[in-house]
């Protein structure tokens, strides 16, 4: 008695694992050949599978990802099943399972209308998030009572899990035209009190779209709290949800900017720059200058323009002064690429000073500001040194520099770029390469014309004394 139940649970648990690296291999990049065989196999279970081989196949559908059901339908569509499914063989009133049944699942797929209308009312009576999801599928059912039938029993689920099955597929089917208005209103039956338990468990969603829509609807609830926004626009894994309650922070207390200068992600710095006050310090403004992003030096250049003050100025100012003594490589790679981003061409020799750093972040940042400002008839002679340099990043910046100027590059320097392991170098060594020869190739004359008439006709328009030497070459004289 004891062996036979440990042997199902270990033939059990080989399903599942069985089932979940089907599901997942239909999820991936080859969707197009796995969905066809995982739908086979589920009909196949349908009619000859045991129950636990059932159990297993609906538990790996329940963790796999959203769009697995989406593509599940589809290909339903494309292959129907050869056994037809009667209305009569859909139960409509079943009892309350922790789970649909197959067959179930696979009739809301069928393409006859209504064996989905019986497994839509089928659907729901059952409890569980793989029949929210299901139902949630049927939402945009080409067929309007499917449609309205399933939109109705949505409307009414309010366990987290369930919620968070249906809101998954409900973004995925959002830019359908059949989906009309129903996330909206979804959404609107969240808000109320009874499913604020469930807008906290999307809110902490392992799906990235479903958590984005449960912070923002979370947000929008006043469910968080300072302490709450501050964490989260500091330490979110999502850059989404932490540019939501950054943004949501500062509306509340702007004088949290400060705090969100430090913060990782570039996005909430771009929106803490933009939140300090008019009188700031320039001084302050000297790290943001030369954040390691783009966005972020910009609204800091854009602070001094507001003033009156040329970033341009400030960035000279502070490169002299990071010589005396050294100053850390990330700041000086900063200011040389926020230089490279509003300076000129008489900015190019304090930037070429820098491409001797011992620092490869430094050579690569003074590369890219100098492949901008230098002017074309230096770029060769200050950049073509760096084509051996150990770094991949200087190297790229050199050679997308020299596309300025492609006629002008050596013959050595383009096979040093080819011989180059870096793909990108090398192919911005052969794009060099291409322009050179474009060049060439329109440069050079017309070829002469091959056709007889047009021969005839370009022996006509030479001068005399040039026919003449042909004819006398030829031992021909002329009538």
């Amino acid at each position: 008695m004891l062996r036979r139940r440990r042997g199902r649970s270990d033939l059990a648990v080989l399903d599942a694992g069985r089932w979940d690296v089907w599901c997942a291999r239909a999820a991936g990049p080859r969707w197009r050949e796995e969905v066809p065989a995982l739908l086979t196999t589920l009909r196949e279970v349908l009619d000859t599978g045991p129950p636990h081989d059932r159990a297993a196949a609906l538990d790996a559908l329940g963790r796999a990802p959203a769009q697995l059901l989406v593509l599940l339908d589809r290909q339903a569509r494309r292959s129907p099943q050869p056994r037809r499914i009667t209305v009569r063989q859909v139960p409509r009133t079943p009892p309350i399972p922790a789970r649909p049944d197959p067959g179930l699942l696979l009739a809301s797929f069928d393409a006859d209308g209504r064996i989905r209308e019986a497994a839509v009312a089928g659907l729901a009576g059952c409890g569980g998030p793989l029949a929210a999801a299901a139902l949630a599928l049927r939402t945009v059912d080409w067929v309007p009572e499917v449609r309205n039938r399933a939109a109705a029993a949505l409307l009414l689920r309010s366990a987290p899990d369930e919620v968070a099955a249906a809101v998954r597929i409900l973004l995925r089917l959002h830019g359908r035209s059949r989906a009309g208005g129903l996330l909206t209103a979804y959404r609107a039956a969240l808000a109320d009190p009874p499913h604020r338990r469930a807008v906290r468990a999307l809110a902490v969603d392992a799906d990235p779209a479903a958590r984005r829509f449960g912070v923002e609807l979370a947000l929008d609830l006043g469910e968080y709290v300072k302490g709450d926004l501050l964490r989260a626009a500091l330490y979110d894994h999502d850059q989404v949800c932490r540019k939501l309650c950054a943004q949501r922070l500062l509306e509340i207390d702007p004088e949290q900017a400060g705090r969100l200068l430090r913060a990782r992600g570039a996005g909430v710095r771009e929106l803490a720059v933009a939140a300090l006050p008019a009188d700031v310090p320039a001084t302050r403004l000297v790290v943001l200058l030369a954040d390691r992003a783009r966005m972020v030096r910009a609204q800091a250049r854009w602070q001094l323009y507001q003033r009156g003050e040329p970033p341009a100025e400030v960035y000279r100012k502070q490169l002299r002064r990071a010589g005396r003594p050294p100053a850390p490589a990330r700041l000086l790679a900063g200011l040389a690429a926020g230089l490279g981003e509003c300076g000129d061409a008489a900015d190019a020799p304090q930037l070429a000073r820098l491409l001797g750093d011992p620092h490869a972040i430094v050579r690569r940042a003074a590369a890219r500001a100098l492949g901008r400002l230098a002017k074309p008839d230096e770029l060769v002679r200050l950049l073509g040194g760096l084509a051996t340099d150990p770094d991949s990043g200087v190297a790229r910046e050199v050679f997308e520099a020299l596309t300025r100027v492609p006629d002008d590059v050596p013959a050595e320097t383009l096979w040093i770029g080819r011989t180059r392991t870096e793909p990108a170098v090398r192919a911005l060594a052969e794009r060099i390469s291409r322009q050179a020869r474009a060049t060439t190739t329109a440069a050079a004359p017309a070829p002469a014309a091959k056709h007889p008439a047009l021969k005839q006709q370009a022996v006509k328009q030479q001068p005399a004394a040039q026919q003449a030497a042909g004819y006398e070459q030829s031992g021909h004289r002329p009538r």
